[in-house]
């Protein structure tokens, strides 16, 4: 484990409601996030629970919510590069890569979320 590293939470430990509570909150954001590939305002909905949600989240979820919040705010940046863009056509590239990013650090959030895991890297400009 790297100096600075939140360590792992078993899930024998989580018996705090608060943390519970934060938890299903975190995996609710990920479902909302899963869900807006096919109905765009669940993105909404998701990164308003993940601030509402981030301030009272014990240190290894609110990794989670940051993440989350960061997510959302990275594929509308993409998005807008890729419509402002698309007539050039490498606006499409733009799009995909807004897919691809948001996709895969939603799909990455889970697991880490699943595993009892904090994200590494909440504040990356990748996939964390």
């Amino acid at each position: 484990m790297s100096e600075g590293s939140l360590p792992h939470v078993p899930r024998r430990l989580a018996e705090d409601p608060q943390e519970r509570r934060a938890r299903r909150y975190a995996l609710a954001v990920y479902l909302l996030y899963g869900a807006g590939f096919f109905v765009g305002l669940t993105f909404l909905l998701g990164v308003v629970l993940a601030y509402v949600a981030r301030d009272q989240a014990p240190p290894w979820l609110a990794t989670h919510f940051t993440f989350q919040i960061r997510t959302f705010w990275l594929s509308i940046l993409w998005c807008v590069v890729g419509l402002v863009s698309a007539w050039l056509l490498v606006g499409l590239a733009f799009l995909a890569w807004a897919f691809i990013l948001t996709l895969g650090r939603t799909i990455k959030g889970l697991v880490r979320l699943n595993e009892d895991r904090p994200i590494d890297n909440p504040e990356s400009w990748s996939f964390g």
